[in-house]
């Protein structure tokens, strides 16, 4: 029994020594490691440069609220500049509508002007008849060419004849209580008395029904004529007046089964051409 408890007492020795010389093991290389810093940190001031070193590290992960918040102020710094960008190229656009919309006003207002300067001088070769004007108000398309005029005055009659700023266009087709039809004078049913302004040779041109184009009526082949001549109204008969162009010689064909000359006759006169149209008689 004796021998049982020395061995015991043994033992626990044994592990308290062991104990200790293990906690003496982990315990002075600790304070190796310590003194090794602490003289380190006093030589080479190391703790300093360990703090730098980790704001460097860390810098990132404490700036990114500023740089959430530097991002989300620059978008909508960029987006409110893109609306502020967009407001003023609308607000220039519309500048330019308006002003477009003034210069085609002042280039109609212009229009107009030199339409109805070309007409006061166009009166004053009719001396003392009385002039009458009118507004356009619709147009008919070929084949049958058709203007309405706005008629204001009970003075106007049928056998007056309408002009433009081109000159003479047209005859009075239909005369109704508020407003007037008028015909070209190239529609197939009217016969203009002309004559060649080179020769002054008398001559009926006659429409052709087409825009601008006219046939000169039976005239014979040893007749003196060529292209480029220009034919004026005559004022034979009293239903035009005289002096008037009417347009040129720009085709002259023969025809072998005839005895006349088929020759046509072109001006450029637009028959839509304006706004206003004065009326006068012959």
């Amino acid at each position: 029994m004796f021998g049982g408890e020395h061995k015991q007492t043994d033992i626990a020795q044994s592990a308290i020594f062991t104990t200790g010389s293990m906690r003496a093991s982990r315990f002075y290389p600790a304070i190796l490691f310590t003194f090794f810093i602490m003289y380190g940190d006093y030589s080479f001031d190391l703790s300093s440069k360990i703090r730098i070193i980790s704001s460097y590290i860390f810098s990132p992960f404490t700036q990114i609220e500023y740089l959430a918040k530097d991002s989300f102020n620059s978008f909508d710094s960029y987006f409110s500049s893109q609306k502020k960008l967009s407001e003023e190229i609308n607000m220039l656009r519309n500048q330019i509508r308006d002003l477009e919309n003034q210069n085609l006003a002042l280039q109609y207002t212009k229009t107009s002007l030199n339409e109805l300067e070309e007409l006061f001088d166009l009166s004053k070769s009719f001396k003392e008849r009385k002039i009458f004007l009118g507004k356009i108000t619709d147009f008919k398309k070929f084949p049958k060419e058709l203007v309405s005029v706005e008629n204001r005055t009970n003075n106007i009659t049928k056998d007056m004849i309408a002009f433009n700023a081109f000159g003479l266009i047209g005859v009075i087709d239909e005369l109704l209580n508020n407003s007037i039809k008028i015909i070209p004078l190239h529609d197939a049913s009217i016969k203009i008395p002309a004559k060649n302004s080179r020769t002054l040779e008398n001559i009926i041109i006659v429409g052709t029904g087409k825009p601008k184009t006219f046939q000169i009526e039976a005239f014979k082949k040893n007749g003196d004529i060529k292209k480029g001549d220009e034919i004026i109204s005559s004022g034979l008969g009293g239903r035009f007046p005289e002096g008037f162009f009417l347009g040129r010689v720009t085709e002259i064909k023969e025809n072998d089964q005839s005895n006349f000359l088929l020759i046509t006759v072109e001006n450029t006169f637009d028959f839509s051409f304006g706004s206003t149209i004065l009326f006068t008689k012959p």
